[in-house]
């Protein structure tokens, strides 16, 4: 069964300076939407003043603004985030479209492979996930750990999506500074930029535990004039992720894929 959602509003590593002339009010509404995870899907006014660094009044006057028009739910002073975000989200063309073009694929290879099969999208700073079927054979426990959206280097699908991305993401990410999720993922950019090299050459992503201790994955893009725009990963405990069977099947689904959206796009 598969779930979706495309509209980001990720900045969550940018700070506002409360105060600053030039802060404007979309400003403070991004960094507030961006202080939600998965971790803390409801947030009071203290943590998220501490995680967007506006005061507790300038928070309390754009949370109220943004609830009265669906972008937040208020639960008393706590807030979470509004329905209006996923109807918005549901509205943006490509990504809608691919998500259409992407379901039997989804299916296909879920069947395929027994495993569970996710479709991820790039945003800002993380991979968005959009659409997943579970495995009949369970290990679905992976993709609900990090549903929702996880930092590029952590993941297959997000090696993926800066290996054949737009450079400049990729420079930007591996300039940053690497957070750890498990013992095995990659925090050093020199073996970062190496690992997407390789993953350029051999037309997929592994992740060997880099983002769920216990769990790998598959991926391959789904390309758009050569630009990967999404890509389409296998995910399942290690001990039975067998990357020389999966990874042709995953790269046969990614290429089916592109092929069926650049035909739907005309």
């Amino acid at each position: 069964m598969g779930f979706g959602f495309g509209f980001d509003f990720d900045e969550r590593t940018t700070a506002v300076t409360d105060g600053s002339e030039s802060d404007s009010l979309l400003r403070k509404v991004r960094v507030i939407l961006s202080a939600f995870d998965n971790g803390s899907p409801v947030l009071g006014l203290s943590e998220l003043a501490r995680r967007t660094g506006l005061a507790k009044t300038t928070v309390h006057r754009v949370a109220t603004d943004m609830a009265g028009i669906g972008l937040l739910n208020r639960q008393g002073r706590r807030y979470e985030l509004g329905s209006l975000l996923f109807e918005l989200g549901q509205r943006v063309p490509r990504t809608r479209a691919l998500r259409l073009v992407a379901a039997r694929h989804l299916e296909d290879l879920a069947l395929t492979t027994r495993e569970t099969v996710v479709l991820g999208f790039p945003g800002d700073q993380d991979v968005l996930f959009a659409e997943k079927y579970y495995s009949q054979r369970g290990g679905g426990v992976a993709v609900s750990q990090v549903e929702g959206r996880v930092p590029f280097h952590c993941g297959a699908s997000g090696k993926a999506l800066l290996a054949f991305g737009d450079p400049a993401l990729a420079a930007r990410v591996v300039s940053a500074p690497l957070s750890r999720r498990t013992r095995w993922t990659i925090t050093e950019p020199e073996r970062l930029r190496a690992e997407l090299e390789q993953v350029r050459r051999q037309g997929y992503a592994v992740d060997r535990q880099e983002l769920v201790a216990g769990f790998g994955a598959v991926s391959a893009p789904v390309l758009v004039a050569d630009v990967a725009v999404a890509t389409l990963t296998v995910t399942g405990p290690v001990e039975r992720l067998d990357v020389a069977r999966l990874a042709p099947v995953v790269t046969a689904a990614g290429r089916a894929l592109t092929r069926d959206f650049k035909e739907v796009r005309g």
